[in-house]
């Protein structure tokens, strides 16, 4: 079959049109690899009247961000945004859905979205599709697709498709088995910023109807800018580390949590000793204990592990770089990975590899990845003592899960792959799953229990119950019975909230009326936590960023401000900010020469207006409250 070639994604839409008419469905990779140039092309086609209508199937839909109407946000963020995005094409879609202006004829079918992102979207609550990560391959066989769409970057004789096989590797062999007119165009869309992944990544050069390789197509991949990571996810990030067993496997996610996992590991094998003291100085419980020497350890890695992950983030490859994920297949791969996404100084990190090191690093089907059926006795040898790492919104008193959606419906954005390896946990004899979550959240200065009794959303049912961590410490819940989960989760709760779970329980008739919750679990509050890390943060052996950070010190200073302002919200005007007198901003302007370096960065260190010098005092309070004097 003749491969048609592009310089100009216009003439391939008008080819398009041609072969398959004016109604056109198209699918994209989640993540990275959307080819945005044809995307956008394809939307700004609809907008123009040269197509009827348009349905997009895809997941996690990434655009720049923009900001809002927030001030102090926009002082901020603005010169970050130009720095970390400059050369980021805005996904146009993404960008209408946001703003509520998607056209009519105009649907988005995703089946997983950035976290949080889209809970007011009407037009993304209706059209979600709730899938597991492996089902979408179904879902994009049945959809009648006409097309197709995916960027790549050239290997050798063939086309890499580097972040995004997960989907890839199993749909394009099943599509070319037909003919032309049974099934949907395949199209490359060429940027050689992408990394090349080599191995299992490379296709045929003729796999793909049809290439578009021009100028235009050649642009920086969209970045996460590394945040710093917060005392909870600190705390529960140490924890979990001891519960990863030598010689066995590992599986983690992007963001804060996944960072201190991995930051903990390293510690746990380049320094033991500060590691178990650290540890130490979060108090584990006995059963704490007893699980991590039942399941894990506290020793360096001698083995090693090897990674069986969906998601290949920065935290494995510096896990690989600094000896933790060393255990080698008989391939001589330490990671299967089904996509990738990150830092751009990941990016940078994985065009660097050598030749040896990029080998070690598998890119594979998301079907190979997520499940065991298929190749199931390689997998189980491959998969050993795995600990399956995921991260959770909720907990009820009965260990269900709350992941992706809250109890009116709306999502917050998909189940992914989570439910798929909680259910691999299970079937693998020597396996755990782990679920992370913070025992509280804060919104407008309120705390709220992220541990609850019920609730009216569930992502993982409670007869998949297994490990929880939260910042205060583990609870295994596999194989319990309800009354020994109920005072197992009370004792990782916030102390707030403590009574209320337990009296809950009374309530339910599912724990002994007479039970007292223990004295140790008493303690467990954020100034403890604080307080029990405090020494390891000022020397340092616990740092703000794990693995480094685009944006400077003083912008990480701001970001952590700004958090602590947004979470106590109208709280701030009502009662916190006028604790910061007229006298004492002085005194702190005066005091410390930082403080005016991180205005002089807000463009406040001269207000010139009543507003302005409200927000210089909102900044000043925050600082003080997060950075300290």
């Amino acid at each position: 079959m003749t491969q048609s070639r592009f310089e100009d994604v216009q003439a391939l839409i008008d080819e398009v049109i041609e072969e398959r008419g004016r109604c056109l469905k198209v699918a994209f990779p989640l993540g990275l690899g959307k080819p945005v140039r044809l995307a956008n092309a394809l939307v700004e086609r609809l907008e123009a009247g040269d197509l009827d209508s348009l349905e997009i199937f895809t997941a996690l839909s990434l655009s720049p961000p923009r900001l809002g109407q927030n001030d102090l946000e926009q002082r901020l963020m603005e010169p970050v945004l130009d720095r970390l995005f400059g050369d980021v094409p805005p996904l146009r879609y993404a960008d209408l859905r946001v703003a509520n202006r998607l056209p009519e004829n105009l649907r988005i079918h995703e089946f997983y979205y950035p976290p949080g992102s889209l809970l007011g979207s009407l037009d993304a609550q209706r059209h979600y599709k709730s899938v597991n990560f492996t089902d979408a391959f179904r879902l994009m066989k049945e959809a009648g697709l006409d097309l197709i769409g995916q960027m790549v970057t050239p290997n050798g004789d063939g086309w890499d498709l580097s972040s995004n096989t997960d989907l890839a590797l199993d749909l394009y062999p099943k599509f070319r088995e037909r003919d032309r007119g049974d099934r949907p165009l395949l199209v490359a869309q060429v940027n050689r910023r992408l990394p090349a992944m080599g191995g299992t990544s490379v296709v045929d050069a003729d796999t793909f109807d049809a290439v578009v390789d021009g100028p235009d197509c050649e642009h920086d991949l969209f970045g996460t800018p590394s945040l710093p990571v917060s005392d909870v996810e600190y705390a529960i990030g140490l924890r979990v580390a001891s519960l990863l067993k030598d010689g066995g496997t590992v599986q983690i996610g992007i963001g804060g949590p996944g960072e201190a996992v991995a930051f903990a590991a390293i510690l746990r094998h380049e320094e033991p000793v500060l590691f178990q003291e650290v540890l130490q100085a979060l108090e584990p419980g006995r059963e704490e204990r007893v699980l991590s020497r039942q399941w894990g350890g506290i020793e360096p890695f001698e083995e090693g592990l090897f990674a069986s992950t969906e998601m290949f983030v920065e935290g494995l490859l510096h896990m690989y770089h600094r000896g933790v994920l060393t255990r080698q297949l008989d391939s001589g791969e330490v990671l299967h990975g089904a996509f990738y996404m990150g830092s751009a100084r990941f990016y940078d990190a994985l065009r660097e590899l050598s030749d040896e090191d990029r080998a070690r690093f598998s890119m594979r089907s998301v079907r190979y990845t997520n499940l065991l059926y298929g190749e199931e006795e390689k997998k189980r040898e491959e998969r050993r003592h795995a600990r399956f790492i995921n991260s959770a919104m909720m907990i009820t008193g009965l260990g269900a899960v709350v992941s992706d959606g809250i109890d009116d419906g709306r999502v917050v954005s998909g189940v992914g792959g989570q439910y798929e390896f909680v259910t691999m946990a299970h079937a693998l004899p020597d396996a755990r799953s782990i679920m992370m979550v913070p025992a509280t959240r804060t919104s407008r200065g309120q705390a709220t229990s992220n541990l609850v009794w019920s609730y009216g959303h569930c992502t993982i049912p409670r007869h998949l119950r297994d490990i929880v961590v939260t910042e205060y410490g583990v609870a295994d819940l596999r194989g319990k019975s309800d009354e020994e989960i109920v005072k197992a989760l009370v004792q990782v709760c916030d102390a707030r909230f403590q009574d209320e779970l337990l009296e809950s329980a009374r309530q339910a008739r599912k724990i002994d009326p007479a039970w007292e919750i223990p004295d140790r679990a008493r303690k467990n509050t954020p100034q403890w936590l604080r307080e029990s890390l405090s020494t390891y943060r000022a020397d340092g052996t616990i740092p703000r960023c794990p693995f480094g950070s685009s944006l400077t010190e003083v912008e990480l200073d701001l970001v952590e401000a700004l958090q602590h302002l947004k979470s106590i919200g109208d709280d701030l005007q009502a009662r916190r900010l006028p604790e910061l007198s007229a006298e004492n901003l002085a005194r702190a302007l005066r005091g410390s020469d930082r403080w005016e370096e991180h205005l002089q960065r807000m463009a406040l260190h001269q207000p010139s207006s009543l507003r302005e010098r409200a927000l210089q005092r909102a900044v000043i309070y925050a600082l003080k409250e997060t950075v300290g004097d």
